[in-house]
């Protein structure tokens, strides 16, 4: 349990690395995916990827918004801090529209009803992916910054 004086638990940096992990899991299989769709090919995985797409988005905002940014904020230290701080959780959003649209457009090609050429679709999954792992690295660069920041707080008392 998370206490409002003291940072992320070990667990919850443990639970938002594994998050991170399977994230940047899906974006390889997006990668596979992309490059299959443009020699015209709908992959056997598209189905699966389409469904499980959101979900692993908004665990991973969930944990993000109910513990990271909570502590990321508490020592941003400036306005700066603050300021990307308040851009990150507005990318959710936009993370969570984008996914929502790759899913349904990722169903309709895997049922064959998308009027969207495989090409189009190949460019939409390359442009998400990519993306999405800036989107996770800025997130570990700030996870690192403040795990170093509570790690000198301890070693100071």
């Amino acid at each position: 349990m998370r206490s409002s004086t003291h940072g992320l638990t070990a667990s919850e940096v443990q639970r938002l690395e594994n998050h991170h992990r399977d994230l940047l899991h899906l974006c390889l299989e997006l990668e596979d995916m992309a490059a299959e769709l443009e020699d015209g090919r709908v992959p056997s995985k598209t189905r699966r990827l389409a469904k499980t797409l959101e979900p692993l988005m908004s665990a991973a905002h969930r944990l993000e918004e109910d513990s990271f940014y909570p502590d990321l904020e508490r020592h941003a230290g400036s306005c700066f801090g603050s300021l990307m701080i308040a851009q990150i959780k507005a990318e959710h959003r936009v993370d969570h529209r984008a996914a929502r649209e790759l899913s349904l457009t990722l169903a309709a090609i895997a049922s064959r009803r998308s009027r969207l050429g495989l090409g189009t679709v190949a460019n939409m999954v390359r442009g998400f992916q990519e993306y999405l792992r800036r989107h996770i690295a800025a997130e570990q660069m700030l996870l690192f910054r403040l795990l170093s920041i509570e790690d000198e707080a301890v070693g100071s008392v």
